[in-house]
């Protein structure tokens, strides 16, 4: 069998069949590449042979989110890995001064407003800079108001610039309690919420 990835991003897209005799190298990339729904050079793609048939089912369990190539475009390998794994980190300046609940309160008088920080972290709870930190969140509230810090226009979502984003939600001017969603497209990057309560 024989496996299929493209060099520069180091992405598996696909296998040739696992039989008992393997197609050539050069067909085997041929037959895949041709099949993808951008298919591109040839010559942009590697391909890995895997003659253990165990391993080769073990790999074939593994794919698309386990398996990942490693090494040098000359000597590359193929390995298991669990994805890499993120959460959001949120925190505000509204402060708590209820004696249990947890939750921070801003005024019920549809003018003052909570900042909201979040910071995009990974599962050992180490912020994400660079390419690792550039998703973008979508924001949904029940009540109130999201508006962004700078212009304080309405949003709808923004964007983490080296894993950090900021924004505010603005109260109404009716006691209840309002729970702000953040939706992410990445499957390793949960959606979570927040809730704050006008007082």
């Amino acid at each position: 069998m024989w496996v299929i990835f493209h060099k520069k991003e180091r992405k598996i897209v696909g296998f040739s069949a696992d039989c008992a005799e393997d197609l050539q190298k050069d067909a085997a990339l041929n037959e895949v590449v041709k099949g993808l729904v951008k298919p591109g050079d040839p010559g942009e793609y590697a391909a890995i042979q895997v003659t253990d048939r165990a391993k080769a089912a073990e790999y074939l369990e593994a794919f698309p989110d386990k398996l990942v190539v490693k090494g040098t475009l000359t000597r590359p390998q193929l390995a298991v890995r669990d994805p890499e794994t993120f959460s959001l980190y949120i925190t505000t300046d509204a402060k708590d001064v209820h004696p249990v609940d947890g939750i921070p309160e801003i005024t019920a008088d549809g003018k003052s407003f909570a900042t909201i920080t979040i910071q995009k972290i990974n599962d050992r709870y180490k912020p994400q800079r660079g390419n690792k930190g550039k998703d973008q969140i979508y924001l949904r509230t029940d009540h109130g108001i999201l508006k962004d810090v700078e212009d304080a226009k309405d949003i709808n979502s923004v964007t983490l610039n080296n894993g950090k984003a900021v924004f505010r939600l603005v109260s109404e001017k009716v006691k209840r309690m309002a729970t702000v969603q953040l939706l992410s497209s990445s499957p390793n990057l949960p959606d979570t919420s927040y809730r704050i309560e006008f007082i």
